[in-house]
């Protein structure tokens, strides 16, 4: 019996994957790339869970890459299927990629000028 599947062609790169690169290319220890990568977690954390909650922040990861955190009001919804139900403040947390950066990615894939 022959089945009809259909392949997904993807690359799952893991942070271990990327801490074993980082320090074979920088000739680091391993240990010291995962314990540099985990402060600088712990530092962006600590923004994020830190600033007062009605305050926006957006840190700067790398370049192109960045965290944006942005306040939601309470609020309660009146309307449609949404009826009499109320919304806690709350935060959003989002990972974002810059234009330019999406651009230099699809350059370099495409050979675009």
């Amino acid at each position: 019996m022959q089945h009809n599947t259909e392949v997904e062609n993807h690359l799952n790169v893991t942070q271990d994957i990327l801490i074993n690169q980082i320090a074979a290319k920088e000739d680091i220890d391993v240990a010291t790339v995962r314990q540099i990568l985990k402060s600088a977690e712990n530092i962006v954390f600590g923004y994020l869970a830190s600033i007062a909650p009605s305050e926006e922040i957006n840190i700067k990861v790398f370049n192109g890459i960045n965290i944006k955190r942005k306040y939601i009001k309470k609020k309660k919804y009146s309307k449609g299927m949404f009826q009499n139900i109320d919304c806690p403040e709350h935060v959003n947390v989002k990972a974002c990629l810059s234009k330019y950066y999406n651009g230099q990615v699809n350059q370099c894939l495409f050979n675009r000028k």
